[in-house]
């Protein structure tokens, strides 16, 4: 068993890391709602492994109905494949925490180091749930290959706002609504397929209390199979979106217990089936006009993030760097965001007054 300097081994070292690992991350959630609200309701999956992460998708009627007008009718039994597979990349990323023997030396006690090593992988942990997070809201990191909520490409050709095609919130009108959803989901075209298209409004430089019951309306005749039957579990919003809407609800607002959400400290209403919180990465700096995304409301059960059950904000444990005077451990995270239906959440943009 190596011992370093402090004469506190990487195994005692490490056992008081993954004491307090479950704690921290509660505490750390608070900035980050979509991973608070999505494990606080479930909605967070595991996965053991594979090359890509294969959801299976409804986009089709599995059977023909026949009009039974005298009761001899014979039965249609033409029947065909209801399912497509959406296929998403998972990205493994990690982040050190690191000890040096020069820090050791000055911390001096074993308390001391001990509460180095707690601050170091606090401070690791939150980073790293920021960018995730992030990444979800917004993409805007280096493992772009996770995916993300954002599909505003920002049609009237501006930046884009950090949008992509594989982005799951589109910033254009349902075929219903007479537009033309382009954006793709897990390698499947929307075109034709209601449950894959997200709803969509442009507030046009104006927020309205109505404009969100409208999306909510629409998105509620579209529910995922399987799901709770919750409507937005989840909205997201800007802070100037948030700002407006309390601002709309002046005494009749309802507060919710955010503690209950494991966010404790960030201010939430009840919007919908569940909550609207602030999320300041909502908005990429320099978006102007429909690049703006005002408000993701999200149903948790068409849109779900899946975690690898060995990397889940897993610590790895200490040990000694060879070569160097200082001991490391790793954060590890491996996994991917997934949708198996669209038409239940929504995107709200250009929202902001």
């Amino acid at each position: 068993m190596a011992i370093t300097l402090s004469g506190i081994s990487n195994d005692i070292l490490s056992t008081t890391i993954y004491e307090i690992k479950d704690e921290v991350a509660e505490g750390l959630f608070e900035t980050t709602p979509f991973l608070s609200v999505a494990k606080k309701l479930g909605k967070i999956k595991s996965f053991n492994g594979g090359y890509k992460l294969v959801v299976p998708v409804e986009t089709k009627e599995h059977s023909l109905v026949t009009v039974l007008d005298s009761g001899w009718e014979a039965l249609d039994l033409s029947v065909q494949d209801f399912t497509d597979q959406a296929e998403y990349d998972w990205t493994r990323i990690a982040i050190p925490v690191l000890i040096s023997g020069r820090e050791e030396a000055e911390n001096s006690g074993d308390r001391a180091i001990i509460d180095l090593a707690e601050a170091r992988f606090k401070n690791a942990m939150s980073a790293l749930m920021r960018q995730i997070n992030k990444q979800i809201v917004q993409n805007d990191s280096a493992f772009t290959a996770m995916g993300t909520l954002n599909g505003n490409t920002a049609s009237d050709g501006g930046t884009g706002a950090g949008g992509v095609s594989t982005g799951f919130l589109e910033a254009l009108a349902t075929e219903i609504d007479g537009g033309s959803p382009a954006n793709t989901m897990g390698g499947l075209s929307r075109t034709g397929i209601r449950g894959l298209q997200n709803q969509y409004l442009d507030g046009a430089g104006s927020f309205s209390i109505s404009e969100m019951f409208e999306l909510e309306t629409k998105a509620s005749t579209l529910m995922p199979a399987g799901g709770d039957g919750g409507r937005f579990h989840l909205t997201l919003a800007s802070p100037a979106a948030y700002t407006a809407y309390r601002n709309a609800l002046f005494n009749q607002e309802r507060y919710v217990d955010a503690s209950t959400l494991d966010a404790s400290g960030i201010t939430a209403l009840q919007f919908s089936s569940g909550v609207i919180m602030p999320e300041r990465n909502l908005v990429k700096t320099g978006a102007a006009g429909n690049e703006i995304n005002s408000m993701m409301m999200l149903n948790l059960d068409g849109v779900q993030l899946y975690t690898h059950q060995g990397a889940d904000f897993d610590f790895t444990g200490f040990e000694n760097i060879s070569g160097y005077d200082g001991r490391y451990g790793r954060i590890l995270f491996m996994g991917g965001l997934t949708a198996n239906q669209l038409g239940s959440s929504a995107l709200y943009t250009d929202a902001e007054s």
